[in-house]
Parts: C-alpha cells; sequence; structure tokens
C-alpha cells in the first residue's frame, strides 16, 4: 500500500462515497474529509464484517486471522502493552464537544455532497 495512506491520520472523517463499477477498480471507498480532501481504497471486493468495533482488540484480531502488522501511522501509538499491542486512546473533550464535532463532521460531508453533485 502506498504510503500516502499516512496523510490521513488526524482527519476528521465528514463522509464516505462508496462506488462500484463493471470494470476496474470494480469497487471503491472515498473517505471525504472536513477539509474538503479525499482518500481512495480500491480493489476487486471490500466487505464490512459489522459495526464499530473497540480499537484495543485491534491487535489480537489481526494476530487471529494470521496476519500482521506492516505499518502503523503515527508510529508512535504502538506500544508494547501485554494486553493488545496498542495504546489506548480516550476521546477528549466533554460530551457537548464531541456532538459537535459529530454534527460539523455532518454538515461538511453534507456541503462536500452537494459540491460534488454540481461539478
Amino acid at each position: 500500500m502506498k504510503d500516502g495512506i499516512q496523510q490521513i491520520v488526524g482527519k476528521q472523517i465528514a463522509g464516505i462515497v462508496v462506488a462500484e463499477s463493471d470494470h476496474d477498480p470494480s469497487q471503491q471507498v472515498f473517505l471525504v474529509f472536513g477539509d474538503g480532501t479525499t482518500f481512495e481504497f480500491y480493489g476487486k471486493q471490500f466487505n464490512c464484517c459489522g459495526g464499530l468495533d473497540n480499537a484495543a482488540s485491534l491487535a489480537r484480531y489481526i494476530q487471529s486471522g494470521g496476519a500482521r502488522v506492516k505499518k502503523m501511522y503515527p508510529a508512535a501509538t504502538a506500544t508494547a502493552s501485554a494486553n493488545d499491542g496498542f495504546e489506548e486512546k480516550p476521546a477528549e473533550g466533554s460530551l457537548e464537544d464531541l456532538l459537535q464535532r459529530d454534527l460539523d463532521a455532518w454538515k461538511a460531508a453534507k456541503a462536500a455532497v452537494e459540491r460534488a453533485r454540481r461539478c
């Protein structure tokens, strides 16, 4: 995978666009960020396993499937924790701040989709 993925660390996802085609790339997932930028994942098949999962069990989940972590951005978030291999970071801010962040992200996503429709 290209190292450009590290450019999305810290960005706030304002929306997600999913596209399908009869030719390559057959499936595309675009992360739309509040600052007007996008990041694309593409391939032959994407599957969602369910809903949101707790990040604290991510390393254990990856290992249970026989995979290993190839890269992490930022690398400083990796720790030698005996429990799961990742540092747990609580959400910052009050509940009101978090709700306002989510509302602002929703508004940014709606505006980005409207701009895209006009093009």
